[in-house]
């Protein structure tokens, strides 16, 4: 697989942004691409992923592009009183993907995951654009973000920032874009998380509200905790996840090199 950092000036955020991209290396590699935009958490950005994990290998032979985008401390939301980091993922990063490289630039086509911060993002922006995005995953999302105090006064003054006074089944709230988002037009949707993570009951709570909707969904629980050893290995699975969706088969020459 190759890899590259995007250098760009966003229009969305007024600055100079940059992204990362991994993608097939051979000049024979077949065309187009399905696109997996894989958000990262609260305190890391858009190198995090190839850092702390192996997903240029788990993808090597795949018909598929990774993109790595920076979201910052932004929950990939438009903010009340601050960035559109939402814009510049839908806008900037994916008109740039979308115009420079072979990709499906359809539904059909993406996908979008992330952890915790980017689980909440995925499943956020999965929802709230149903007609973009044909899979969604979250591992250890924060999922009920919106419905709960911030303890931290760190946490509380960027919530009331980005999200507003009262955002509980506002825009922003994955509990009310599930319920209203046309049923023919949900998109598929693959939530993990740890049985000992911080955040489980929050991704408990998700799951009973989807099944309540009769929202077709997977929902799992592995042993572990809220940290890139398990994101590590159950990226794995998400990526299969998305092949499903996206009709991405395996490349024989490639595969028992992964």
């Amino acid at each position: 697989m190759a890899f590259a950092t995007i250098n760009y000036y966003s229009h969305s955020l007024d600055k100079a942004s940059a992204f990362n991209v991994i993608f097939p290396d051979s000049p024979d590699a077949k065309r187009p691409w399905g696109v997996y935009y894989l958000l990262h958490g609260l305190s890391d950005d858009h190198a995090t992923w190839t850092r702390r994990t192996s997903i240029e290998r788990y993808v090597l032979g795949y018909r598929l592009m990774v993109v790595l985008p920076n979201g910052g401390r932004g929950w990939y939301t438009n903010s009340a009183d601050g960035d559109p980091y939402e814009d510049d993922l839908m806008t900037q990063v994916m008109g740039l993907v979308e115009k420079n490289f072979p990709v499906r630039a359809e539904r059909a086509g993406r996908a979008i995951g992330g952890v915790s911060m980017g689980g909440f993002g995925a499943v956020k922006l999965g929802l709230k654009h149903p007609d973009v995005f044909a899979s969604v995953d979250s591992q250890s999302g924060v999922l009920g973000f919106l419905r709960e105090p911030q303890e931290s006064k760190l946490l509380a003054r960027e919530f009331t920032r980005i999200f507003g006074d009262s955002p509980t089944d506002g825009p922003e709230d994955p509990y009310h874009l599930a319920a209203t988002v046309r049923t023919r037009k949900r998109p598929a949707i693959r939530i993990i998380c740890g049985e000992e993570d911080p955040f489980v009951e929050q991704n408990r709570a998700f799951h009973e509200h989807l099944k309540t909707l009769e929202f077709d969904h997977e929902y799992e629980e592995h042993a572990g905790t809220h940290d890139w050893h398990f994101w590590d290995r159950h990226i794995r699975s998400a990526i299969d996840f998305h092949r499903r969706h996206l009709g991405i088969a395996d490349d024989p020459e490639h595969a028992a090199i992964r």
